[in-house]
């Protein structure tokens, strides 16, 4: 059995020839009737209007009769609303930037880069004057320490002779120093330290003096701990 052509197809089912041939209703009441469809076409006065395209968008009709249910958007009218809606979107994702930043401070950066402690550390019983050993080490990723904190609770409590970063030493003269001027309190205890990676060694030299600080007791075992602060890579 030979296979329906168009004409055929037009006289079972108008519709369906019309959506075969690619034909659009212009509406629902004068579907299949006769129509003027490309009577203008090539018309001369018309072609090249200056007015081509000039409703495009205009929220007065766009949607209107797509179902009553299309959403307007409003273009934009001059070139301030322009502007403003062009400032407005950057300042949306400016701040948006800024959030993400809190998560994740690294976003779009190579290196990673955090603010990390590295603390040096020895046990001392409160009463008994000892001096540092093991108030040394290697961090476990480069770091690059700014600031210097000791948990002294009171002056004369320990003092410190020198402090070594990368074998470069940090304090300069042969006097000592109270360790209390790096008290959590303190205040300028920023310093410019090199940077110290785990091939190289932190070492404080210094003491406890035996000084037992009011409140405290005598024979407690405690630590004495002193850490360095400062902006660390992620990754060793």
């Amino acid at each position: 059995m030979s296979r329906p052509n168009a004409q055929q197809l037009a006289f079972r089912d108008p519709a369906l020839a019309a959506l075969l041939l690619g034909a659009v209703a212009v509406s629902a009441t004068n579907f299949g009737g006769d129509s003027d469809f490309g009577a203008e076409f090539g018309d001369d006065d018309d072609v090249g209007d200056d007015d081509y395209g000039a409703e495009f968008g205009d929220d007065d009709d766009y949607g209107a009769d797509f179902g009553k249910a299309a959403v307007k958007v409003k273009r934009p009218q001059n070139q301030a609303q322009l502007v403003a809606l062009w400032k407005n979107h950057h300042a949306k994702k400016a701040r948006a930037s800024r959030r993400e930043m809190l998560l994740e401070p690294n976003k779009g950066s190579a290196v990673k880069v955090e603010r990390y402690t590295f603390t040096l550390s020895q046990a001392i019983t409160l009463g008994t004057a000892v001096a540092f050993t093991t108030l040394t080490g290697q961090p476990d990723t480069s770091i690059r320490p700014q600031r210097l904190t000791c948990n002294a609770p009171a002056p004369m409590f320990a003092f410190l002779q020198e402090i070594k970063v990368a074998n470069v030493s940090v304090s300069v003269g042969s006097g000592l120093e109270d360790a209390y001027n790096y008290n959590a309190n303190g205040v300028g205890q920023q310093l410019d330290m090199p940077t110290l990676s785990p091939a190289n060694r932190a070492t404080i030299l210094g003491s406890y003096t035996g000084f037992v600080p009011p409140g405290f007791v005598g024979g407690t075992a405690v630590y004495f701990s002193a850490s360095l602060k400062g902006p660390a890579s992620i990754v060793a």
